[in-house]
């Protein structure tokens, strides 16, 4: 009886609680009364593949330093998975043990332990849970089918799945299978680690053929472990400064180009800006040198008309004298006919009245002259008019003096607000030709706001 009180029972799990509750679920409604022994095995295979800086190295390529860092935080990281399982197993008050093993396979770290530890009883998954079904009688998996052929015969499994059982291998069934392995085909254990904890506490067993961890050497190597995880932390981390170093200059790049090519748009911009306005400054040229050609020669015709109108004047007066001559003559001298220079007397002051009414009539006709070339009715009105605003003055839009001209794609000149509110409306044609525009884009008429500036201001100060 006491034997079978501490007889132990071998429970192979993954290291995942999920895959293996079922599976120590049924161990322990089987072999959990009568003072039993439950040691929870989980044969761990290494990692080959080695995360360095963000990618990946086989094991043979990184250091040693950095491979022995890897394997210690690994083995931590399935001992604190494992301790679900021992929770579990002090829930339901039953002692427990945990084992870990490495080997590159778990059917072969299985069948190791089995000769090594002498198992006797071993329950272990027969397939995965989602491979269950009421049918199954022998085990599914390869791990589970590899143990049933290889394992010593001596030792006797049951296949469970979903907390059912599948099959048994006894002694009998097992006859016809290698026999046990002796000491002297036991496997390598200097290249494993083997470790046996007591609910939950690390224990390291000192029976022969067991890998033996001296408490010196495992701090020295904790030490390295810890100087190595800092190394890393620190290659980590300069790692991460550099990527964000290079996301920073690829930004730089990104925006200097979007820089550049704000800075072309601008430079294409300007120079049609410039473009309308020199077309516009031409036009005003234009407008001025028509407008003075105008006057030139409303000035020339009416000089020409003066001149004739005195000419005229003067023959009528020289004409009235011969009249009044030969009246004399023929008066005789009783009639009272005039002495010489009586006759030149009255020659000379009438000359004189006719050059003072020419140059009275001069006068009035320069006056008219003025009212005609600055009336409406001119053909082309001068932007100095006092009287009339000039119609390139006005917005084709708002017919009114425009305050701040602004040249559009079709080459006519808006007020600001007008044309800006006439595009913000969705308008994309010209308001005076109703030709599609090609742009958008509106340019400041500079010289037509000064002209109309100096045309209000000239008003204002006629007015007072």
């Amino acid at each position: 009886m006491a034997a079978a009180a501490t007889e132990k029972v071998f429970v192979a799990l993954p290291a995942e609680f999920k895959a293996g509750q079922s599976t120590l679920s049924w161990a322990l409604s089987h072999f959990g009364g009568g003072g039993g022994t439950i040691v929870i095995t989980h044969v761990h295979v290494p990692s080959q593949m080695i995360p360095v800086m963000g990618s990946k190295f086989h094991a043979s390529k990184v250091s040693p330093e950095q491979l022995t860092l890897f394997r210690w935080v690994e083995r931590e990281k399935v001992n604190k998975m494992l301790n679900d399982y021992v929770h579990q197993c002090s829930k339901m008050k039953v002692k427990c043990e945990k084992l870990v093993y490495e080997k590159e396979d778990v059917a072969a770290g299985l069948i190791d332990l089995i000769a090594l530890r002498g198992v006797t009883k071993l329950v272990m998954p027969a397939a995965a849970d989602g491979k269950y079904s009421r049918k199954m009688d022998k085990p599914k998996s390869r791990t589970a089918i590899e143990i049933m052929q290889r394992a010593d015969p001596s030792c006797k499994i049951w296949f469970v799945c979903k907390e059912q059982l599948i099959c048994t291998r006894d002694k009998e069934i097992a006859q016809g299978f290698p026999p046990r392995l002796g000491p002297s085909v036991l496997p390598d254990f200097a290249q494993h680690s083997l470790q046996l904890s007591a609910h939950g506490e690390e224990i390291y067993p000192q029976e022969e053929g067991d890998f033996v961890l001296e408490l010196g050497l495992y701090a020295e190597i904790d030490e390295a472990c810890k100087a190595a995880e800092s190394l890393m932390r620190r290659a980590l981390n300069e790692s991460s400064r550099r990527q964000k170093a290079d996301e920073e200059l690829v930004s730089a790049l990104h925006k200097a180009k979007e820089y550049q090519e704000m800075y072309l748009e601008e430079v294409r911009k300007r120079e049609e800006l410039e473009e309308a306005l020199a077309r516009a400054n031409r036009e005003i040229a234009q407008l001025r040198q028509a407008n003075n050609q105008f006057k030139d020669e409303q000035d020339r015709t009416i000089t020409d008309e003066l001149h004739d109108d005195e000419m005229a004047e003067t023959s009528s007066v020289v004409e009235r004298r011969d009249v009044d001559t030969n009246t004399d003559f023929g008066l005789g001298t009783e009639g009272g006919q005039r002495s010489t220079a009586t006759m030149a007397q009255d020659e000379y002051v009438q000359i004189k009245i006719g050059h003072d009414n020419g140059a009275t009539e001069l006068r009035a006709l320069l006056e008219q002259s003025k009212v005609d070339v600055f009336s409406p009715s001119s053909v082309i009105q001068s932007p100095y008019d006092e009287d009339c605003t000039p119609s390139y003055f006005l917005c084709p839009i708002l017919q009114e003096v425009m305050t701040d001209p602004l040249v559009a794609a079709d080459g006519f000149t808006y007020e600001a607000g007008a044309i800006r509110e006439w595009l913000e409306a969705g308008r994309e044609v010209s308001p005076v030709t109703g030709q599609p525009l090609a742009h958008p884009e509106l340019a400041p008429n500079f010289a037509l706001r000064g002209v109309i500036q100096e045309f209000v201001i000239r008003r204002r100060q006629n007015r007072f």
